[in-house]
């Protein structure tokens, strides 16, 4: 005698075991379509997803400061798959984070000007878009000062880019001997002397030794003697002519997940070579 009882009770649980994996198999195609849905809408333009490459879409760049002529100059050639547009930094909200989303890269470049400050709400927003896989370069002494309060007050209590970027930069800013911060204005070593490689497999100086050539004059090189950060990566060095002094050049920095800073310890207007090489790296 079979117990038709015990055979219908286990039936049914491997019946309704085998219609939830049936269901979940056919959802998986489903899925799958509207990923590649999304994918190509992005990707064609019709919606801005954050970060996901599009197709002939031109790189978007967001110069916060003021760039030097330089700079100008080498992203103006590069105007056949690049547009950027220049914005003060104490022209963003609270709202701030949202538009920098917009961007596939965002450069930092107060170097040239007097107001060095950037706001608590600029510096959240700048690493909520480095977290979320955004590309930031940071020039020289950029941001090192918080403006904080009414009327653009800058706080001068605190020097340097932790307090405003956390573990951001990948440069330090350090006191020199006599107790003053690398980084403050005033600070800047004037050197003629040349860009080396030292990362011979980066992308950033690819079929670049050394910024001008040996054989051509040096330039004349405006630069800090601040340090590497520790989880930092030296790209390249400047080593001056006439003395046996060296200082970091280009440092990079990878921020999970995806997030990549590049910091210029000169203006990258003086080698637009490198400038497009770190263009087209980090788009």
């Amino acid at each position: 005698m079979y117990d038709e009882g015990a055979d219908a009770a286990g039936a049914a649980p491997a019946l309704g075991s085998a219609m939830k994996k049936y269901n979940l198999e056919g959802l998986i195609p489903l899925i799958l379509l509207v990923i590649i849905g999304v994918a190509s809408l992005n990707y064609f333009g019709i919606v801005d997803v954050p970060f996901l490459p599009k197709g002939s879409a031109r790189v978007q760049v967001l110069l916060i400061g003021e760039p030097s002529l330089g700079e100008r100059v080498a992203l103006d050639n590069l105007s056949g798959f690049l547009t950027y547009r220049t914005r003060a930094a104490d022209s963003f909200g609270n709202a701030s984070s949202e538009e920098l989303y917009q961007y596939d890269i965002i450069m930092l470049d107060q170097s040239m000007s007097t107001d060095k400050s950037v706001t608590v709400a600029l510096g959240d927003a700048i690493q909520k878009y480095v977290a979320k896989g955004g590309k930031l370069i940071v020039v020289m002494n950029s941001g090192i000062y918080q403006s904080v309060g009414f009327n653009g007050y800058t706080a001068s209590d605190v020097v340097g880019w932790k307090a405003t970027f956390g573990k951001l930069i990948p440069a330090e800013c350090t006191a020199s001997h006599d107790g003053i911060p690398a980084c403050k204005e005033g600070q800047e070593q004037s050197i003629v002397g040349r860009v080396w490689q030292q990362d011979y497999e980066h992308p950033i100086m690819q079929g670049i030794e050394t910024a001008p050539p040996i054989g051509d004059a040096p330039q004349a090189l405006r630069t800090l003697a601040i340090q590497a950060d520790a989880g930092a990566k030296t790209i390249a060095y400047i080593k001056a002519e006439n003395t046996p002094q060296t200082y970091p050049a280009i440092l990079e920095k990878k921020n999970f997940p995806m997030g990549t800073v590049i910091y210029f310890n000169y203006d990258p207007g003086m080698t637009p070579g490198i400038l497009k090489n770190t263009i087209y790296y980090l788009k």
